[in-house]
This record gives structure tokens, sequence and C-alpha cells, in this order.
């Protein structure tokens, strides 16, 4: 192998590598492509929920994250005080643009 192969060989795997994970704040399954998925987090103390809150996380190219995902935001966003679930909801697109959002159901 010519030096000129080698070093092209090395920056196509070190571009590879470095696009890997662009895009990507999910905790879940990951498509390079397109993901859409729901995953279930925990189960309150609540015995049913008729209140939605959510809260969000947005990655674009995987250099800017913004947003709180987290429970108590979810929590405001919904004006809920008892939990009855909490859901985990993940979105990408081609690696360019992805959401994470905490899902809380309750009353």
């Amino acid at each position: 192998m010519t030096m000129r192969k080698a070093v092209i060989s090395i920056l196509i795997v070190a571009v590879g590598f470095s696009l890997a994970g662009c895009g990507y704040v999910s905790d879940g399954p990951f498509a390079w492509g397109m993901a859409n998925h729901w995953t279930p987090v925990a189960k309150g103390t609540a015995s049913s929920g008729i209140k939605e809150g959510q809260a969000c996380i947005y990655s674009f190219f995987g250099m800017v994250a913004i947003g709180d995902a987290g429970i108590e935001a979810a929590l405001r966003n919904g004006g809920i005080k008892d939990i009855f679930t909490i859901d985990s909801y993940n979105q990408s697109f081609f690696g360019t643009y992805s959401r994470q959002c905490t899902v809380v159901i309750g009353g």
C-alpha cells in the first residue's frame, strides 16, 4: 500500500468516527437515517392521568444541544402534581437534528 492510500484510508476512518455521533442525544436505539420511538421510564403512584407535561432537549449536528428534558421541567410544563407515568420520546433525522423529550402523565 502506498503512503497516499494509507493516508486516505486513515482520513476516511477518522471522518466516519467523527460523524458517528452527529445529532445524537438519545439513550435508546439510534438510527442513522431516522429514529422515532417511545421508551417507558417509570410508573408513578397516581392511579391515572389526565394532564401531560413535556420537556425536551434539541441537538443540531451534534454540535449544539439546548433545552431541559428533566422530570421537574415536564411536571412544571404540564401543571402536574401526581405522576402516573414517565416516558422518554426520541426522534432523529439523518444525524443532523435530534430531539429527546421527557413526557410525564399525571394529575
